[in-house]
Order: structure tokens, then C-alpha cells, then sequence
């Protein structure tokens, strides 16, 4: 673990226009820096960096943070990766403090997977390059296959020898011990404990993490003797194939850049698409598609386009994998390759040009291209239609965007030649089906869009408090009788009712704010900017990007603003508080009313309501009358 200590000193002397400057052209414009935005496409700059507040915030697409969650965003590190990668740029010892038996025991081992991982794929790509055996059969392999020397390098491809135990008998001689060979999957135990190669005569594909370390090995058998054509290895403490995407590391910035991920079969589809120039293209290594791996690629993008072979059995199969992508509320498209083709014999058939071309060209949504399948199989058969209506139905109502299951549905009536609002109506069915709470606080209310659920509401409210608090939570107002920091009185406030704060992250912040309170410290944003909680951190950071650009649909909805807030700031946090408060009291009112109509109430229950009402007439009331 690494101390808080070195944490700090590690925020304190980092400059992020330094960090972000290693890979973001950036020039100067007042007090702050602007280039590109390298997290989407973009020919304006709008990617600002602020040297005095250690943050920067892109005004494109939203994406925001400090020098540790941009090598998290931009390199894909997680956190102790980032704040070592900062260490060893600043040249701040890491002394990690001491972990639990259990800590020390797991980490090791870890460490001694990842060790004999490196070392193999050392040893496999030495014995295609150094070999004669290599050289004969396996880089013969990969020149008929159309890899040049720079793909065969770049995916650091390798050749497994046709000697039983010579990986094995190698990794000893070179003081590895049998028992991390076995558990990487690298070794076999047989007959009188005796370790054998599992991987013989293949040509290896290493499996690479995030960050480009190797979890594991993909092998094809080149000997037309061998059982299995592919032979992957077993899961181990650091190979979770549920987890892992192959190619991820190689295409990750290629993904976010492209805004879409290629998803094709296999790994040698990968590597012929990236040497045509198409690299944001990653591989489900054979198996079904897993929330995981989807949740994976969603990190970078919303759009994934699946490029299915021509002749491929298994399309309608993949099916239930692709309703798990619409789920997660992802665009996906669909390329079908000709008869007979897959992404890595059509990509060696055509330049790059064309290759581009083909898959723009060629790409439909994933709902209509099932659509077409479907209704082609049951055309004339009035019961298959039926099923396959019911099918594309549960597939729409996967989808969490109402307006997008709208606008699928007004292509599936033409396709299916079914009235829209029945498909509308059974849609709406599913959904109930799906999910039991329509109100949660990321869906929209389908009888009426435009309403937002209550949770939102009071998401949206909670977080306003939390500007306040961050931007001018140290500044004083005045009463006729005192003065007070503006984060005492809305602590005060919002305790003297008992409200809560709810919603994460912005209760970590509250939490944290009135501890300062009470041990008379200030407000400091840069505790906050520099939380190890990346979610804190990044909303700080969105929020205090902002502090001075007030919100339209703030103003048009509670009329707080006439001029600048921080010349107001006494109206607009009693303003804030108000709001707050009448938001917790009309969802205490609604849940005693539900209460009633189901008849569980009490009879001191009516006399809460009619306080509650009161209460909120006078809220109301308050909020109206003000000058605001």
C-alpha cells in the first residue's frame, strides 16, 4: 500500500500541465492551457488545463479531472499504476507500507504470475526469431498469412517448439520454480508428478492486461496431429478471460479516439485489421460476449460495431450476446463479410481504403439487421412470425432510452409490417417485465418524457449544495445579528430539519465538509480534487469547472441568478436549502398518500400530511416571494 504521506507529496509536486503536456499539444490563453481533447475527435480546441487549480476539463465531451484520474482516463492505469508512473516521472521514492500476511502472500504470488508470464512470452517470441525451428515452420506461418515483421513484433507473436518439456526445463534452469509454471498454466503436471509444456508446437498470442503486462497465451497448433486447433490458458489469479478483451491494449486509444469498437471472432481477425490501419478492433477470443467485456468497452465508447463472418453458423447465437450490449444502453451495429469470408481473409483481399469503405458502407443498426434475419427465416410462416416479432420485441425493450425504443420501433413496424403502437404497447409490457421500477433514476417516465423521477430531482438538488459548498463554502454572509460561513449555515440548516444528504458521491463530500465544520478548519479543494475516490474527484472537478459559468436550466427553472452568485451568495444558498428542503418534504408527503391508498395508515399519520402540506405551502410560498 502506498502511504497517505506519499500520496500527498506526490499531488503537491506533480503539474498537470506537465502530465497532460506529454501527450496533448498545449499553448497558452490566459491563466490556463488549451489543445485537443484526446478522449473524442474534435478540430476546435475545447480541452482546458488549469496549472493553478492542478484540473483540467474538456467542454466538448465533459470529460474532466487531476493528473492521476487523466493517466486512469487517457492510459487506462488504475490508481496505485498512476500515482507510481507520477513517482518515477518525479523521481518520489515509493516506500509501501507494510501489508497483512494475506496482502503479502496474494501479491507475491501475483507478482510471480506476471514474472514467468514475461519470461515465456521472452522465450516464445525468442524461439520464433533465434530458432531454426521458429524461423522454418512458425514465421513461415505468419509470412503466408500476410503478417509483416512490424505486426509480428508489435503483437509480440511467438512460437512454442515441438519438445514436450523445453519451456519448462528452460524456466528452471533459470531458477523459476515449477510450482508458479503450473499455476500460470504454462506447465502440466502428468504421471509421478512430472511437468510438461502445455503449450507444443503453436504459435503463441500473448494476452496482454491494460496496461500491456501478460496475463496469458492463445495457441494455434501448426501439426494437423494436435486435438484442439486453439488452446488458451487456463484462468489463473491474474487471467480472468470474462475480464479480458484480446487486443484491448493495443486499441484502447484507437476506441475512445474512433468513438466505436470493432468486435470480431477471433485473434488473428485483430491483428489483420490493425495492419490495415483499423485499430480500435478488439476480440472476444471465441467465446460469448460477457458483461464484463462489455462493461469493459464501455468505458471508452458507447458504439460497437460486431463483424460477423459470411458463413458464419453461430450469428444467430451471438444474438443474446448483443441484447446484453443493448441493455447496458450501447449502440450497436452489425457488418456482415461476404460468403465464405471473416475480417482477416477479406482484410489481406483489400486495401486499406477499401477496407474503411467497406465497413462504413456496410454497417446497420443491430435491431434492423436482426430484424431482416429473422423475418427472412419465418416469412411465410405466420407462427414463426409471430415468435420472431415476440423476439425482436424483447430485444427493443432491452434498450434503457425510451426515445430510442420509439424510434426502433417505427423501423420494425415497416419491416415487420406490424402497427406501431401495438409494438409500442407490447414493448411496454416487456419493460414492466424487465424492470419492476420504472422510476429508477436513470429512466425517464414513458407516459411522459419530459418528467423527471423524484430520485433525479433530489440527485440534482443534493448536488447544487455541493457546488455551493465547494465553490464558496469558506465566504461569509451576513444576518442582522451574525455572520456566517456559507457551509455552516447550510449545514445548520439542512441538520436543524435532520436532511441527509443520500446520493454518492455527494455524500462523502457533505460528510467530509461538516467534519471540517466541526473542527473549525476551511473548506480546501484541492483535498477534494485529489481524492482517492476517483467519483469525488471527478465531480469536484466538473462542478468547480464551472464555478463561474451559472446553469441555464437553473435559472429557468428557480429563478435564483441576477448576476454573478457570488454577489448574491446569501440568496442563493438560502435559495439552494429551500429547494432542498421541499424536496424531501413533498416526497415524505407522496409516500404517506401511497400509504393511504393502500390503506396502512395511522390515524397520527393524517396529521403528519396536514403538517407536511403546510409545510410545503410555506416553502413554497417563500421560494415565490423572494426577490431572487
Amino acid at each position: 500500500m502506498i502511504p497517505k504521506s506519499t500520496i500527498d507529496e506526490i499531488f503537491e509536486t506533480v503539474k498537470i500541465e506537465e502530465v497532460v503536456g506529454d501527450f496533448v499539444t498545449l499553448k497558452k490563453r490566459g491563466v490556463n492551457l488549451l489543445g485537443l481533447c484526446p478522449f473524442h475527435n474534435e478540430k476546435t480546441p475545447s480541452f482546458t488545463v488549469s496549472p493553478s487549480k492542478g484540473i483540467y476539463k474538456c467542454f466538448g465531451c465533459g470529460e474532466g479531472g487531476n493528473s492521476v484520474s487523466f493517466l486512469m482516463d487517457k492510459e487506462h492505469y488504475n490508481y496505485p499504476e498512476a500515482l507510481k508512473y507520477l513517482a518515477r516521472k518525479y523521481n518520489i521514492d515509493i516506500v509501501e507500507e507494510e501489508m497483512t500476511k494475506e496482502q503479502v502472500q496474494d501479491a507475491n504470488e501475483k507478482d510471480s504470475l506476471y514474472i514467468i508470464s514475461n519470461f515465456a512470452k521472452n522465450f516464445f517470441t525468442e524461439s520464433l526469431w533465434k530458432t531454426e525451428e521458429g524461423k522454418n515452420i512458425a514465421l513461415n506461418y505468419f509470412t503466408e498469412r500476410g503478417y509483416n515483421k512490424e505486426i509480428v513484433e508489435k503483437f509480440e507473436l511467438g512460437y512454442s517448439p515441438k519438445q514436450k518439456d523445453i519451456f519448462t526445463k528452460t524456466a528452471i534452469k533459470k531458477s523459476y520454480s515449477e510450482e508458479f509454471i503450473v499455476k500460470s498454466g504454462l506447465g502440466l503436471t502428468i504421471d509421478n508428478n512430472v511437468v510438461i509444456d502445455r503449450f507444443r508446437e503453436r504459435v503463441m498470442f500473448p494476452i496482454h492486461s491494460f496496461s500491456g503486462r501478460v496475463l496469458g497465451f492463445g495457441g494455434r497448433a501448426l501439426s494437423s496431429n494436435a486435438k484442439a486447433k486453439y488452446q488458451n490458458s487456463p484462468e489463473s489469479l491474474i487471467y480472468n478471460k470474462s475480464k479480458i478483451l484480446y487486443g484491448m491494449f493495443f486499441a484502447k486509444n484507437s476506441i475512445s479516439k474512433n468513438d466505436n469498437c470493432f468486435i470480431v471472432e477471433g485473434y488473428t481477425d485483430v491483428i489483420s485489421l490493425h495492419q490495415k490501419g483499423i485499430e480500435n478492433v478488439v476480440s472476444a477470443s471465441g467465446t460469448s460476449l460477457t458483461i464484463e467485456q462489455i462493461k469493459l468497452i464501455n468505458r471508452f465508447t458507447k458504439n460497437i460495431t460486431i463483424l460477423f463472418d459470411g458463413d458464419s453458423a453461430g450469428i444467430k447465437a451471438s444474438f443474446r450476446g448483443v441484447d446484453m450490449i443493448l441493455k447496458e444502453g450501447m449502440n450497436v451495429k452489425v457488418v456482415s463479410f461476404p460468403e465464405n469470408e471473416d475480417p482477416d481473409s477479406y482484410a489481406h483481399k483489400k486495401s486499406s481504403e477499401d477496407l474503411i469503405s467497406f465497413l462504413k458502407k456496410n454497417a446497420i443498426d443491430f435491431i434492423t439487421y436482426k430484424t431482416k434475419i429473422l423475418n427472412a427465416d419465418g416469412e411465410k410462416d405466420p407462427i414463426k412470425r409471430i415468435t420472431i416479432i415476440k423476439d425482436i420485441i424483447r430485444s427493443i425493450a432491452l434498450i434503457p432510452d425510451y426515445l430510442t425504443r420509439t424510434e426502433y420501433c417505427k423501423i420494425c413496424s415497416k419491416l415487420l409490417d406490424v402497427k406501431e403502437n401495438v409494438l409500442l404497447r407490447d414493448i411496454d409490457q416487456a419493460r414492466k417485465k424487465i424492470n419492476p421500477y420504472p422510476n429508477k433514476p436513470d429512466v425517464i417516465s414513458e407516459k411522459n418524457p419530459k418528467k423527471i423521477s423524484q430520485d433525479i430531482k433530489l440527485k440534482q438538488y443534493e448536488e447544487e449544495i455541493i457546488r455551493l459548498l465547494l465553490s464558496y463554502g469558506n465566504e461569509k454572509i451576513y444576518f442582522e445579528d451574525e455572520q456566517l460561513s456559507v457551509s455552516k449555515f447550510i449545514v445548520s440548516e439542512l441538520k436543524a430539519d435532520k436532511i441527509k444528504i443520500k446520493n454518492h458521491p455527494h455524500n462523502v463530500i457533505y460528510n467530509e465538509i461538516e467534519r471540517l465544520i466541526n473542527s473549525k478548519q476551511d473548506i480546501n479543494q484541492s483535498f477534494f480534487i485529489t481524492h482517492n475516490d476517483i467519483s469525488v474527484n471527478k465531480l469536484c472537478i466538473d462542478l468547480l469547472s464551472n464555478q463561474h459559468i451559472i446553469s441555464d436550466n437553473w435559472v429557468l427553472r428557480h429563478k435564483i441568478y441576477t448576476g454573478r452568485e457570488n454577489q448574491n451568495l446569501k440568496k442563493t444558498a438560502e435559495k439552494a436549502v429551500l429547494i432542498l428542503k421541499l424536496q424531501h418534504v413533498e416526497s415524505k408527503i407522496k409516500l404517506i398518500q401511497q400509504e393511504i391508498k393502500e390503506q396502512t395508515t395511522k390515524d397520527e399519520d393524517f396529521m403528519l400530511l396536514n403538517n407536511l402540506i403546510k409545510i410545503k405551502n410555506k416553502i413554497s410560498l417563500k421560494i415565490g416571494r423572494s426577490s431572487f
